[in-house]
């Protein structure tokens, strides 16, 4: 039988892993080369721990009581593990997701926890900022961090996202709002760096979708804010260069689209589109699979339905979370994708309320989703994930604390 001492080594132990691994996730997955290897470690590691620290070390109090949100990620990773037994998928996002799944459900429920995951946002907020600063005075007109440009800017909104709830619900301490803003602030030139359309749309909607919030109740006070962001958006259009040129690149990729020519980024997209959709007509239910994905789309151009452009390497996916869904997973994993995104929502508006920041974390990935698959790569699905677990945790602690 273990002695006292051991027993309470393992607990302080297991909190440093998962204190390390929290840390890890918003200061750390996309500031460093195969960030996303590392964290699959960490949560592996911490995860082990938790387990032996939960059934031998008898501690028995995790931060997770209301486990619905784990189970819309077990839910999300049978879906595509059932899937991959049939014809192929994502092996690394179904054991992603297991991962977080087992991490969340062991997580000790330590409000230094909770603390470390503040510093860490504020840290990694400013860290992609300085990130992208470095890589723009380097040449990288466009700048991706260790990654692609698209998965940074949805890194680099998810952080402004998180500092700006740690800007809005820690009131007490004016240094952490002060460093929020700061941090957010450089989230927000990261994301202007990368240059990423897809990801400016997600947070002009969900700034859009606070604004209108707020406006019902207090109608004049927000209708001027409102003004306000018009204004600022059209003098940021007419002052900036890389903006225009960004749209005027969208308004041509469409002009060419009109007349024919598809071999632009936006018409690239278009076709993986049509393409996703015929081959999910070819298999409604369940999908094609990895193994079909290529084979329908060659099949797609051998019968002359598709562009040969279709075959382009560019489209290794289908350039849209819901389009990938459809043809790899069918009407089961768009169903699965819908959960995974909405319902998540759903339960921090039964805890929160619609105003709270944290509806905007799924709510931005919606709308990122519409032309990119950020739930196809691991690091953004890590992201995601951990950063719905994190303001659970802050949802719940902080409706203890008023309990008691």
């Amino acid at each position: 039988m273990m002695s006292i001492k051991p027993l309470e080594f393992l607990d302080k132990v297991t909190t440093a892993a998962f204190a390390l691994t929290i840390a890890f996730s918003f200061c750390g997955l996309f500031l460093v080369p195969s960030g996303q290897s590392v964290l699959s470690n960490l949560l592996v590691a911490s995860g082990v721990l938790g387990l032996l620290n939960y059934f031998i070390g008898g501690k028995k109090d995790v931060f997770f009581t209301e486990r619905r949100l784990v189970w819309v990620f077990i839910f999300y990773a049978a879906v595509i593990l059932i899937n991959r037994i049939i014809h192929g998928d994502q092996y690394g996002v179904m054991r992603g997701l297991f991962y977080v799944s087992v991490f969340s459900l062991m997580m000790p429920r330590k409000k230094i926890l909770l603390s470390v995951g503040c510093v860490a946002i504020l840290s990694g907020g400013v860290g992609l900022g300085l990130l992208s600063l470095w890589q723009y005075e380097n040449g990288i007109l466009r700048v991706d961090g260790f990654t692609n440009a698209i998965l940074f800017s949805q890194a680099a909104l998810t952080l402004a996202i998180l500092n700006w709830c740690l800007f809005i619900k820690i009131r007490q301490s004016c240094w952490v709002r002060v460093f929020s803003m700061i941090a957010l602030i450089s989230s927000l030139l990261a994301l202007y760096f990368s240059q990423s359309r897809g990801v400016w749309l997600a947070l002009g909607v969900i700034s859009c979708y606070m604004v209108i919030y707020k406006a019902t109740f207090k109608p004049c006070k927000y209708g001027i804010v409102a003004l306000l962001f018009l204004i600022s958006i059209g003098g940021i259009y007419h002052t900036n260069t890389l903006v225009q040129s960004r749209v005027a690149s969208a308004v041509s990729d469409i002009n060419n689209m009109e007349e024919g020519a598809y071999n632009t980024s936006w018409g690239l997209r278009v076709v993986a589109w049509e393409s996703a959709w015929l081959g999910f007509l070819e298999s409604p239910l369940v999908g094609v699979g990895t193994d079909g994905f290529t084979v329908v789309k060659e099949h797609q151009v051998s019968q002359g339905v598709m562009s040969p452009l279709v075959m382009n390497p560019i489209l290794a996916h289908a350039h849209s979370q819901y389009m990938q869904n459809l043809i790899i997973r069918g009407a089961v994993g768009i169903l699965a994708l819908m959960i995974f995104l909405f319902y998540p929502m759903k339960l921090v508006v039964e805890k929160a309320g619609w105003g709270s920041p944290y509806t905007m974390i799924p709510l931005s990935f919606a709308v990122s989703a519409l032309s990119d698959v950020p739930f196809e790569h691991q690091n953004t699905l890590y992201l995601y994930a951990l950063s719905l677990v994190f303001c659970w945790c802050a949802i719940e602690f902080n409706m203890e604390k008023k309990v008691s």
